[in-house]
């Protein structure tokens, strides 16, 4: 079966298997690189990384629209559970099956809170099988030693990294994650939206060439079949 992934800048991510949709991190509204609007997606699940606002900016208006079911850590959960949206709880090392497949919580290394500053739980990554395919989606997140054994674990077709910097891992980092991690293909991520996090995509994708590995940088509203 093949696989759609689409991205639409930061770190918002779409992936469509069969007749599933699924959204990772939707920032819509104030996303000054974004491609469309939140109220022309329709996924059945959003996955959440984390609480920072570039990446929940538009789960909740999204989740009420459509009826989509939160997936995130335990906090995340509780806050969206509470305004009587549908959610799926879990956290690190833990995995749930879904229609659309099995989704596995990583860790990553950031930091995580609502703008209110409520705690938003730790923050996270995810292993997505679904359509016969393998999409790691690390979040947010430094350059960490367990993404070897992410590698040894599971078969990753795309891995999408941060490349940004300051927050996140830089390109630097990025390419020794994506060689630990024996991805085939790689989507960087979470750079280019603000003038703090500026980076050569496509520089990216040719040192990634230059290990054999596919590199994408997609600019917004572009797409990647598996």
């Amino acid at each position: 079966m093949s696989v759609k992934v689409i991205f639409h800048g930061q770190s918002n991510v779409e992936i469509h298997s069969g007749s599933h949709g699924i959204q990772i991190d939707p920032f819509y509204s104030g996303n000054p690189v974004c491609d469309t609007r939140a109220d022309k997606v329709n996924p059945q699940y959003i996955l959440l990384t984390h609480a920072h606002s570039d990446h929940v900016a538009d789960a909740e208006s999204i989740a009420r629209r459509t009826g989509a079911e939160i997936v995130s850590n335990y906090e995340i959960t509780l806050h969206y559970g509470a305004r009587k949206l549908k959610t799926q709880p879990m956290n690190h090392g833990g995995a749930v099956e879904l229609p659309f497949g099995r989704v596995y919580m990583t860790i990553a290394f950031h930091t995580s809170a609502f703008d209110d500053g409520s705690y938003g739980g730790q923050p996270a990554g995810f292993i997505i099988q679904t359509g016969g395919k393998t999409i790691y989606h690390a979040g947010d997140t430094a350059l960490f030693g367990d993404m070897e054994l992410l590698g040894k674990l599971f078969p990753i077709d795309l891995a999408c990294l941060p490349i940004g910097d300051r927050f996140t891992m830089g390109p630097r980092d990025a390419l020794l994650a994506a060689q630990m991690l024996k991805a085939k293909h790689v989507l960087p991520m979470h750079y280019n939206t603000f003038p703090m996090i500026a980076q050569d995509g496509d520089a990216f994708a040719r040192q990634l060439t230059e290990h054999n590995i596919a590199g994408h940088a997609l600019k917004p509203g572009q797409s990647l079949e598996l």
